[in-house]
């Protein structure tokens, strides 16, 4: 059973599927390099990550942006957005297309 439920301590336990557009994608991309960290352990590695962070808020895009920028210290990042706020936060080689 590959269920995936939250723990809150203002609402308890929860299912992921009643979360908000904006909070599936944030807490699913913290999931997505908890198991990479894991995966790769000190070896380098890459992710792939297609405009993950549309349905986020502001705030909630800076955090996920901080934890992007951490993983791509010492692993490759493939980031494609439509969006040049979200291109120009994050940095790195910028390819426009």
């Amino acid at each position: 059973n590959f269920e995936i439920k939250l723990e809150s301590e203002t609402r308890g336990v929860m299912d992921i599927d009643l979360l908000s557009a904006g909070t599936y994608d944030a807490v699913t991309l913290a999931l997505r390099f908890s198991i990479l960290k894991h995966i790769y352990g000190e070896r380098n590695g890459y992710v792939c990550l297609d405009d993950c962070l549309v349905d986020l808020d502001p705030e909630r895009k800076l955090q996920s942006l901080n934890i992007i920028k951490d993983f791509a210290k010492d692993n490759q990042v493939i980031f494609t957005t439509c969006d040049p706020q979200t291109a120009d936060l994050l940095g790195g080689n910028i390819i426009k297309i």
